[in-house]
């Protein structure tokens, strides 16, 4: 019974298993005993069975719940940063963790995925990988509204998407280096400062452009290093003299060094709400620099996504989708969650996955001028390639495709 079960490929809960049995073993009496009673009995019991299977397939109540299905399995988060960089420590720190909250228990793989600004894992995960719950992903916010700002094709709709939920939401940072004598984001208006940035969708790109071409400030914007961890290289090396879009607790966690010896000159705080520490450090925040209400609002469409969202594709059971969110939120709740955190220098602001749901559909319905707005503020046009600029060791490189051998 069970190899014929398990070589259709399908999965049977337990009722269903006793029906088919059933009918199975009254099938094989008819055809050695005959009779009219027993064809009618058997006849019912086959209708019974199509009735349980159809509902099987149909309704959560009679399948799998998350427990029988996750139980022995693993499940792989893609991670769409870059190693070592901020994304991949919040990945990292999750992944650890989340397990032990998710019915069933399943192992927690994290897979690195970077590339164009986490376009490529969320490609990835949106068309290819498998529907069931075993694979979910680590993404940039960026990626959250390309389909509605984004000067490219894309491959996904976003609210297609089962929101599992986001690790923190925080200010992203504008900051120089401390020898070019900016020292106020009021001088970005009149001083050039070069910025890095990777991909189209990654934050360090996006703000950076946005405060360009929104309000007016002097950067010479270099996109295509890999991720914020090759951008703060570049600024050691003082390639570059700035950055604008780097999360507060990436800057704390990666470089706190800057902030403690003073290599840094924090000029602006970007966010939904100001950070205490970067208030009391006498940070002001962007809204502070901006008067035209269409223009707050198109920056706003811009940074509101939540920060460090984990995503399921579409199309995967409902059960399983809430069993996710709650084990989501769970961990966030998790003192040995939390203690790593804190000994991270790892910040947590969670927003659970309705949520984050309820935020996104309120920024797909702004209005055409300002989705034209956020546009305009993502334009990569006066961007320079990494590759023009510096060494190309330095820079993203796309993989080139293996030809395939004629036959």
């Amino acid at each position: 019974m069970s190899l014929l079960v398990y070589d259709l490929g399908i999965q049977f809960n337990t009722y269903q298993r006793i029906i088919i049995y059933l009918q199975i073993q009254i099938f094989t009496f008819v055809i050695f005993k005959g009779g009219v009673l027993m064809r009618t009995v058997t006849r019912t019991l086959t209708a019974m069975s199509a009735v349980a299977l159809m509902a099987g397939f149909t309704s959560p109540s009679l399948a799998e719940s998350p427990a029988e299905f996750y139980k022995g399995k693993s499940v792989t988060l893609l991670v769409g940063g870059s190693p070592g960089g901020g994304y991949a420590t919040y990945a990292g720190l999750l992944a650890r963790h989340i397990g032990r909250h998710i019915p069933g228990n399943p192992k927690i793989i994290a897979k690195s995925r970077p590339g164009a600004g986490s376009l490529k894992a969320l490609k990835l995960l949106y068309n290819r990988s498998p529907k069931d719950g075993t694979v979910f992903g680590a993404i940039y916010k960026g990626t959250l509204i390309e389909p509605l700002v984004g000067t490219r094709g894309v491959q996904y709709e976003t609210l297609k998407l089962n929101f599992v939920g986001s690790v923190n939401t925080e200010p992203k940072t504008c900051f120089s280096w401390h020898n070019t004598g900016i020292t106020k984001f009021e001088q970005l208006q009149k001083k050039q400062m070069i910025t890095g940035g990777s991909g189209s969708t990654s934050s360090i790109f996006q703000y950076s452009t946005m405060v360009r071409n929104l309000l007016g400030a002097k950067l010479k914007v270099i996109g295509g290093y890999k991720g914020s961890t090759g951008a703060l290289l570049a600024l050691e090396r003082q390639e570059i003299t700035g950055m604008c879009g780097l999360g507060w607790s990436s800057l704390k966690t990666q470089r706190p060094q800057w902030i403690k010896e003073k290599k840094i000159n924090m000029l602006a705080q970007i966010g939904i709400k100001p950070d205490p520490n970067l208030a009391k450090m006498g940070v002001p925040v962007i809204w502070d620099f901006i008067k035209d209400k269409d223009t707050i609002k198109a920056v706003q469409l811009i940074a509101y996504p939540p920060d460090r969202p984990y995503v399921l594709p579409p199309g995967v059971p409902a059960d399983r989708v809430k069993a996710m969110q709650k084990a989501f939120m769970d961990t966030m709740n998790d003192p040995k969650f939390l203690a790593e955190a804190k000994k991270s220098r790892i910040s947590i602001n969670p927003t659970s996955g309705p949520e984050m749901r309820e935020i996104l559909e309120g920024l797909y319905k702004s209005s055409p001028k300002v989705i034209d707005l956020a546009k305009a503020a993502l334009s990569r046009k006066g961007t320079i390639k990494c590759k023009k600029f510096t060494d190309k060791k330095f820079c993203r490189s796309k993989k080139k495709k293996k030809k395939k051998k004629s036959s």
